[in-house]
């Protein structure tokens, strides 16, 4: 449980009662050396790749360079060349199907994946044989994907349940990696990568050429091929690999160079971009890191003298689980309403709140003229389309890690007496969460949040072909206020979810009374002063339809806001009672304001007015209906 590799499980029934029955195999090889007394011996029976001939050729190289990264964790261990790769020749009369043959393989699904899938012995875990599935279309999906991309799509690849549109989905489905799967998003995410890459390279820096684009195409497929070969070897997932470096680690060469952008290339790792005017360093990683090395030891090194030898040799190995490089989380620890903030898919750096800031910095600068840039002379504009999706989401994603502190609790899995070892659950610092909603005020919930220049949107057109391959929208035109809202939602979602109310009263029971703590009381006052901040500037003034007092993006995030606190104060949620409470008097405490507002000496527009009439009178019946509901 402290180094991540799938398994293969059974019971032990002549086990006593009450003691753990299950018997747990890591599944991997069976890789011995040729020479047991050898300190570096090749294997007997090393891991053979045979590249199907369907691989183009301009992508072998980086397909076998990747395939090979693996042999230095192996050499590591004590076995040498442990992976050889081998050419399907065109006359072959094999088929890649034959299990006696290892593939990788180039197919075209159109539907733009990645994975590693193996069939092991189900008494042993002994892996007897693996096809690594390469989706030729991978580059391509990310076009008609990401003219209607929403926070939908992006929980299918951050998470496996959350909250979507305001209505929660099943938190507890697993991820099918979780019980042995071979699913891998880590394509999917590339090709979103690459998406945001081409925008921001194409706008914001200089134009992205077909050479350019070719070598990052070749890196990052490197990237996923090492990925997609660490499943074939047995490892699931590190998605706290992420953390091991900081953005300024990330960018020097020498450093990439050695560990790659993480401690695992088995991590979700997006692409490294970097704002204007600092150093740029590699975009994707190349090489496995030291978690990687880590654990093929744990699950290859020979150790000589049978079982009662073996397991104290693997004990004491698991044991540096504590070391900083060798964090490790996995799939189950990514749902969306796990609480480490440390554990994300596609997130990058040490600190994933800089990391966000950074991001919002790079998106920035890359939407004046977005459409220009994306659109060359003579083309229509669904390019433009796309791109401004990528980086809405972008934005979206990087938000929602930023949210996971608040309410955040680290998660370890050190066992005791490991050297260093830390508490199972340690809460987040209330510095830290307070950080995290600065950011969130400012980029989610504050005034100046999306605030984009008019003719963008009416340049956002999608694609007008009709035919077999080709998607239809919905709606032609864009759909601002739905768009923008469903992000909001997303973030929102998160914060005022009953788990992360019950996390934070529970968190002031797990650290000691001395220390202070992010509480449900600071949590919506802080919510309520960032989306309702235009209560505290319209003491007077005379506003219209053009310059309202409230715009009708604020409107409607206002709107979502109250739905969801009314709901809290109602019962309607299973977030604790001191939390519905707590919601009481925030609605209370609005109901006052906006009253204030509406008696005082400011010529509100008919919209705002409305609205703000309409919320008060809202208010007022949640707050009655929860009196009466608890009268006697």
């Amino acid at each position: 449980d402290r180094v991540g590799y799938f398994l293969t499980v059974v019971k032990d029934y002549s086990r006593k009662v009450g003691d753990d029955r299950f018997v747990r195999y890591v599944n991997r090889w069976d890789l011995r050396k040729a020479d047991p007394k050898a300190e570096m011996s090749p294997p007997m029976t090393p891991i053979i790749f045979w590249l199907e001939k369907t691989v183009p050729y301009k992508y072998r190289k980086p397909i076998r360079e990747g395939i090979l990264e693996w042999n230095k964790a192996f050499e590591k261990a004590g076995l040498v060349n442990a992976i050889e790769v081998r050419q399907q020749p065109d006359d072959a009369e094999w088929d890649a199907e034959d299990i006696n043959y290892n593939t990788f393989r180039w197919i075209t699904a159109s539907a733009g994946f990645a994975m590693g899938p193996s069939r092991v012995n189900p008494k042993t875990g002994q892996i007897l044989d693996t096809d690594i599935i390469f989706d030729a279309d991978f580059l391509q999906a990310w076009k008609n994907r990401y003219e209607v991309y929403s926070p939908k799509d992006a929980i299918e690849l951050d998470g496996s349940g959350g909250i979507i549109g305001g209505k929660l989905t099943n938190p507890l489905v697993p991820h099918s990696h979780s019980y042995g799967g071979s699913c891998c998003d880590s394509a999917k995410g590339f090709a979103r990568q690459l998406a945001l890459g081409a925008a921001l390279l194409n706008t914001a820096r200089a134009p992205l050429s077909d050479e350019k684009l070719d070598e990052l195409i070749a890196k990052g497929l490197k990237a996923i091929v090492i990925h997609e070969v660490g499943h074939t070897l047995g490892l699931r997932h590190n998605f706290k690999a992420s953390a091991y470096l900081t953005l300024e680690e990330l960018n020097d060469p020498k450093k990439s160079a050695e560990v790659g952008l993480a401690a695992s290339i088995m991590d979700y790792l997006p692409m490294n971009l970097v704002p204007k005017g600092q150093k740029q360093g590699d975009y994707f990683s190349s090489t496995i890191g030291p978690y990687d090395y880590w654990a093929i030891e744990y699950g290859y090194r020979p150790i000589s003298g049978g079982t009662d030898a073996e397991l104290p040799e693997l004990k004491k190995i698991a044991s540096r689980c504590a070391e900083r490089a060798l964090d490790y989380g996995t799939d189950e620890n990514t749902r969306l309403m796990d609480p480490d903030p440390l554990c994300n898919r596609f997130d990058l750096g040490k600190d994933p709140i800089a990391f966000a800031r950074q991001r919002v910095t790079v998106i920035n600068e890359a939407l004046p003229g977005l459409v220009e840039r994306m659109t060359p002379e003579g083309d229509a504009y669904d390019r433009a389309r796309r791109a401004f999706n990528v980086l809405l989401s972008e934005h979206g994603r990087v938000m929602y890690f930023a949210a996971r502190f608040v309410g955040g609790v680290y998660v370890h899995r050190d066992h005791r007496g490991d050297p260093d070892a830390r508490p199972p659950m340690v809460v987040v610092q209330r510095k830290r969460q307070r950080e995290a909603m600065m950011l969130l005020e400012e980029h989610v919930f504050g005034r100046k949040a999306y605030q984009f220049p008019p003719e963008l949107y009416n340049h956002l057109a999608p694609s007008f072909w009709s035919h077999w391959g080709t998607s239809t929208m919905a709606r032609v035109d864009y759909p601002i206020h739905q768009v923008i809202l469903s992000w909001q939602d997303h973030v929102l979602g998160r914060l005022l979810s009953s788990q992360t109310l019950s996390r934070l009263i529970d968190s002031r029971l797990q650290v000691p009374a001395d220390v202070d703590t992010f509480t449900v009381g600071e949590l919506l006052d802080r919510l309520s002063g960032s989306i309702f901040s235009e209560l505290d500037t319209l003491g007077k003034g005379k506003f219209d339809s053009r310059k309202p007092a409230i715009s009708s993006l604020r409107r409607s995030l206002q709107r979502l806001y109250l739905s969801r606190l009314s709901n809290i104060a109602l019962g309607k949620t299973i977030a604790p009672e001191d939390c519905q409470s707590l919601s009481f008097v925030e609605l209370g405490t609005l109901e006052g304001e906006i009253k204030a507002v509406l008696q005082g000496k400011a010529q509100l527009d008919a919209d705002s007015k409305a609205h703000l009439i309409e919320s008060a009178a809202r208010i007022h019946k949640v707050l009655e209906a929860r009196l009466q509901r608890y009268s006697p």
